[in-house]
């Protein structure tokens, strides 16, 4: 099925603007926290990369339209929300470790995506080879949306830090005024068809977030990660990357795949940002 909406074709001219804002509020400690917090780093890494890309694929098969089941599987393999952090600073989480998670796993999404979404059209034949997806391609799609705009961000960051402070609470408005933009046009724009697809992926969305957030706490525990570590990794590991899911929902040609994301996107906000606030209540 093929959809045409201004405000999914907003989304590609969007994202670098607003990579360029979480750039600005990253430094060199953001990714030395991965070698200092070793353990709990790789056990994020690990669920990131490994644990939710599985229960997406494992979702699949149950999903009887195809480019749903797509959806289901690219958002899971999208690393990093880029909300989890304020997420992880509500519920007291370690902000530095989420940060640092959401900006590697993206660094090599390039690779981790094509890789999982090639071993989903092994596995789950019904996909066919409509989820091939060459490395190369998405490499400069991440580059131009994600990798360049955060060094730029990072760079401003360095040269102009007291600015780059400043214009934080600002960027966060932006992004939180984009997002409603999108949460609110998209489905005005296509309510004809938005109702079916959310209606439809919103019972595997919620069965993904059970799963992955008792997952989390279960591994924390065999591992034992402290408790600010576990919460930073829950923030990181249930709110996935909505324009990282765009950017494949553009290459495969595909605009399903970016109205699952942004059910899931919308419900996980929601469902993360209740446990959010409970957490924030027990200090």
């Amino acid at each position: 099925m093929e959809i045409n909406s201004f405000f999914l074709d907003l989304i590609p001219y969007l994202i670098p603007l607003l990579m360029i804002g979480i750039g600005s509020a990253l430094d060199i400690e953001s990714f030395q926290n991965l070698l200092t917090n070793s353990k709990s780093s790789f056990i994020g890494f690990l669920i990131q990369v490994t644990l939710l890309p599985v229960v997406g694929i494992a979702t699949s098969f149950f999903i009887d339209n195809q480019s749903i089941a797509i959806g289901i599987i690219v958002i899971m393999c999208a690393p990093g929300g880029h909300i989890s952090s304020m997420y992880s600073s509500l519920m007291k989480g370690n902000v530095a470790l989420t940060t640092s998670l959401t900006i590697v796993t993206q660094l090599i999404a390039f690779g981790t995506i094509p890789f999982w979404l090639n071993i989903a059209s092994i596995f789950n034949k019904q996909l066919g080879v409509r989820i091939q997806i060459d490395a190369t391609e998405l490499l400069i799609q991440l580059l131009y949306l994600v990798l360049i705009p955060v060094i730029i961000g990072m760079v401003l960051n360095y040269y102009f830090p007291q600015q780059a402070l400043d214009t934080q609470p600002a960027i966060k408005k932006l992004f939180t005024i984009v997002t409603l933009v999108i949460a609110i046009g998209v489905p005005i724009e296509l309510r004809d068809i938005i109702f079916d697809i959310f209606q439809t992926s919103s019972i595997f969305v919620i069965f993904n977030l059970l799963f992955i957030f008792l997952g989390i706490n279960f591994i924390s525990k065999i591992a034992k990660i402290n408790d600010e570590d576990r919460k930073g990794i829950i923030a990181e590991g249930t709110l996935q990357n909505l324009p990282v899911a765009a950017a494949v929902a553009s290459l495969l040609e595909i605009n399903i795949i970016t109205l699952v994301a942004l059910n899931y996107f919308l419900i996980s906000s929601i469902v993360i940002g209740i446990y959010a606030i409970y957490k924030s209540r027990e200090y």
